[in-house]
This record gives C-alpha cells, sequence and structure tokens, in this order.
C-alpha cells in the first residue's frame, strides 16, 4: 500500500517536471505558455488548465508589455509562480471570483519571483510602481521581501489603472493597503 502511494507520488512529480519543462516556441522573448499555465495542483487534481486562444492573446500580451520589459531590466529569470487559472482550478484554490489570473475580460494577472536570490523583490516592485511607466493595472506586493510580486494587465481597452497594493499579514489575517 506505501508502495503504491509512493508509485503515485513519484508519476505525478514526474507528470508534473514534465509539464514544467518549456515546449514549443516562445510566448515572448522570455516566457513560453506553459510557463503561464502550469500548476501543481491542476496536475495533482487532473485540471485541464488550458486557455481559450483569446486568453492566450491575453497572456502573450502581459508576456511582452510587462513581464519581458522586467526580465530585460533586471537580466536575470523569472518564476511565474502563478499564472493562467481556468475557473475550475481558481474555484479550487479559493481564488477570487473576478480574479484577473482566469483572464475573462481582456485582462491577466501573473505572481512571479526571480530564480536564485540575486535580485531583492522590493527593489523590483520600487522600480515597476514607480519608476518603469509600465502599463499594469494592477501590481500587488505579497508579503515582501519572501513573497511574491503579483501584477496584471488588461488589454482590451487599454484601461490599465496603475493601481499599487501591499499585502501584508497583521494579527494572522492579510490586509491589502493601497498606496497613493
Amino acid at each position: 500500500m506505501v508502495e503504491n502511494k509512493l508509485e503515485e507520488a513519484i508519476k505525478l512529480i514526474k507528470k508534473y517536471i514534465d509539464e514544467s519543462k518549456p515546449k514549443g516556441s516562445k510566448f515572448s522573448k522570455y516566457f513560453s505558455l506553459n510557463e503561464l499555465i502550469r500548476s501543481e495542483t491542476a496536475t495533482r487534481l487532473g485540471i485541464k488548465n488550458k486557455p481559450s486562444k483569446a486568453q492566450e492573446v491575453q497572456l502573450k500580451e502581459i508576456c511582452r508589455y510587462v513581464l519581458d520589459p522586467i526580465r530585460e531590466h533586471f537580466g536575470e529569470p523569472i518564476k511565474v509562480t502563478s499564472g493562467y487559472r481556468c475557473a475550475k482550478l481558481n474555484e479550487v484554490i479559493g481564488g477570487s471570483s473576478k480574479s484577473q489570473h482566469m483572464a475573462k475580460n481582456g485582462d491577466s494577472a501573473v505572481d512571479f519571483k526571480f530564480l536564485g536570490d540575486k535580485v531583492d523583490l522590493p527593489k523590483v516592485f520600487k522600480w515597476i510602481t514607480e519608476e518603469s511607466k509600465l502599463p499594469f493595472d494592477q501590481c500587488i506586493s505579497e508579503f515582501l521581501p519572501d513573497g511574491w510580486i503579483h501584477i496584471s494587465y488588461i488589454s482590451v481597452n487599454g484601461k490599465n489603472r496603475g493601481k499599487v497594493t501591499i499585502a501584508k499579514k497583521v494579527n494572522g489575517k492579510t490586509v491589502y493597503e493601497n498606496k497613493e
């Protein structure tokens, strides 16, 4: 029984590693579609986390206009920790029904870190929100310096708000504070 569970776990790990490898051509200068749709939870639960062609266009645009310039500026590889989520995956992980990760309304969102420890995430957040002039809809500092950065982009009408938010834990609860 233990051996069967171990074999199942090994199969899942191998499947996740295989799905994590970039496949085919790059979506943009630095990113593949697979990097943006990969999800351990989807793999484990057998959820097909596949975007429509229209959603793929939105994902290409967040890469082209937001992620690629960040990668260029800092010169280090980015690791997408959460990209596109189909509705079922979003529901399973407890995401907001309005999450831009679902790319439903001409928008898209990505949570990211950098590979390795050469890049200081608070400095990245400051560069994005104060210096870069990147066309983002929302940029959230999620529990930095040890967390990640959430960034979204609206491609349909180009009306990106440039909203800047800080997420912190206060008394065990997540508190979101908008920066003016």
